[in-house]
């Protein structure tokens, strides 16, 4: 008898994912904070306009125009404040007295002579210590007071301050070259840096070291190490840190697994306003992690986070509608949300938008709309939307059939530990489809799948033992996965098991027992079931 499923579960999708680097560790994705810019008292702007000239005296004007690099600058016409560096005045012939004050740039003056329209160029020449370089940094980094965003230019500013022992431009080089700010990507040297500036006591480099040291980015991985850079940005109360130590709290790494501490961590940093606690609060409260289970809380939690702009809370929030997880079901909602996350680029949010498109949910159902998101989330590596990528290809659902791209998608999630695509890519082997016939690859990956509890490569295997496929007959070890399937509600399972009951194959014989089973299977409307309880009379 020989029998194998391909039954594809449908899976539940993904309610806060703590990839590390996605929700809980921001692998760097919050900068390190960014002190507000000096701003000098600006006095009331004095402004030269062209007065009218009477017939008894004719005074000549010209339209100057002055230029300079100094974006924030005070510029000063014969000791009179008339405005910004970079602006055009109507001033009277002759000699003018010019200077530009700035606090990144030296100070600059000079002498004008104005005999016709024309434009000067007051270029400084910049400040040179740390302080004033680590200010211009700032400036260009996030293109504030008139300074034009050039990422680039910011690296060498804070790169000048940081060789000058400067703390907080070593932690901003850092980043730089832990996102590729500017600078070539190379986690090596941002490790270096942040050490620096760890050294010096700057919170965000403690921090942000303590991710490295997490992810194992530019230094061996670590979670002690992580966890004793985190603890040191803790101590001054660093946001960032209070919500990654809470990470490792709530999952056991590097530390002693104490949900009520990571609670209390989360607690603290979404006092501050993080969102990304905010979210971590909200999965606390939805999973019962140190506090009282309570959904209505958690949405409430992913809805603000979410409202701060977390991507990952978004997603999370979109799920609550789908599901209706402390909140009205509204797929439409759902959908709303996921586009959110989905336009910050979350991955999971893509896949759940496919998942919208591939079951009509909030979206007209669109397999073909489906297979894009999930070929495009599957090309980053995320093992759901390979899987599901693997399914569309062998069904030919929104793509052309094609069994070795089934195979190759389902083998790309199976080596992530993907239990339904090991499951799957046991199937292709078992039947030779897109892949050379093996009854022992299918084995490796049934058993694969099996130990991770997925019902349907229980059975598959059990369907082995049972026949001796791959393996040799033992219908005691067939009976045994076959149980484990049908107590998770396997209604396939549910039949073979009540079939070994009937007739004792592996396992003693038990009438009554069988039939419990067969109509377990029945009530799914196990076609099979239904005929064996229709022979034994019920």
């Amino acid at each position: 008898m020989k029998r194998i499923t391909a039954i594809l579960l449908t899976l539940a999708l993904m309610v806060g994912s703590t990839a590390v680097g996605q929700i809980n560790i921001p692998g760097g994705s919050i900068k390190p904070p960014v002190p507000p810019v000096k701003q000098r008292p600006k006095p009331k702007a004095k402004a030269y306009t062209r007065p009218k000239n009477t017939a008894k005296q004719q005074v000549k004007y010209y339209d100057v125009t002055f230029t300079s690099n100094a974006y924030d600058g005070d510029l000063y016409i014969d000791g009179d404040y008339v405005g910004d560096a970079n602006t055009s005045q109507a001033l009277k012939a002759g000699s003018h007295a010019v200077k530009v004050v700035t606090d990144y740039y030296n100070d600059y003056s000079t002498t004008v002579n104005v005999s016709s329209n024309k434009s000067f160029d007051l270029s400084l020449t910049e400040k040179t210590d740390a302080e004033s370089q680590y200010q211009l940094g700032i400036n260009y980094y996030e293109g504030r007071s008139g300074f034009p965003q050039d990422y680039t230019v910011a690296a060498e500013h804070f790169l000048y301050a940081a060789n000058n022992g400067h703390a907080k431009s070593q932690s901003w080089i850092g980043y730089c070259y832990h996102h590729g700010k500017g600078v070539t990507q190379n986690y090596t040297e941002a490790a270096q840096w942040y050490l620096k500036a760890a050294d010096q006591g700057d919170a965000s480099a403690q921090s942000n070291l303590g991710v490295l040291y997490h992810t194992g980015k530019g230094v061996p991985q670590s979670y002690t190490e992580a966890v004793k850079w985190y603890q040191k940005a803790v101590e001054q109360q660093y946001a960032n840190a209070q919500n990654n130590l809470g990470f490792c709290y709530e999952h056991g790494l590097g530390v002693t697994q104490d949900y009520s501490k990571a609670f209390e961590l989360y607690q603290k940093a979404a006092a501050q306003d993080d969102a990304t606690a905010l979210n971590n609060l909200a999965q606390c409260y939805k999973r019962g992690h140190g506090v009282e289970k309570d959904l209505e809380t958690a949405f409430k939690l992913h809805q603000l986070a979410a409202i701060l702009g977390d991507a990952a809370a978004q997603n999370n929030l979109g799920v609550c509608y789908e599901n209706g997880t402390g909140v009205e079901k509204d797929y439409n909602m759902a959908v709303y949300w996921y586009q959110k996350a989905a336009d910050q680029g979350d991955i999971v949010a893509k896949y759940n938008l496919g998942m919208c498109y591939y079951q009509g949910n909030g979206l007209p159902q669109s397999y073909f709309e489906a297979a894009k998101l999930f070929w495009e989330t599957a090309e980053q590596g995320y093992a759901f939307s390979q899987y599901r990528l693997g399914h569309c290809f062998e069904a030919g659902l929104g793509a052309e059939q094609n069994y070795s791209a089934a195979v190759k998608w389902y083998r790309k999630a199976a080596e992530q530990g993907h239990a339904s695509a090991q499951n799957c890519l046991g199937v292709c082997y078992f039947a030779g489809r897109g892949v050379t016939q093996s009854y022992t690859e299918a084995i490796e990956w049934f058993r694969r799948a099996a130990k991770q509890g997925n019902a349907s490569a229980q059975c598959n295997l059990g369907n082995c033992y049972f026949d001796g496929m791959g393996v040799k007959k033992d219908r005691k070890e067939a009976v045994n996965w076959y149980h484990q399937a049908a107590a998770k509600g396997l209604a396939e399972a549910q039949y073979m098991l009540a079939e070994c009951l009937l007739h004792g194959y592996g396992v003693k014989k038990n009438k009554q027992e069988a039939i419990n089973w067969y109509q377990k299977a029945a009530d799914q409307s196990y076609h099979e079931a239904r005929v064996a309880l229709w022979k034994l009379g019920y």
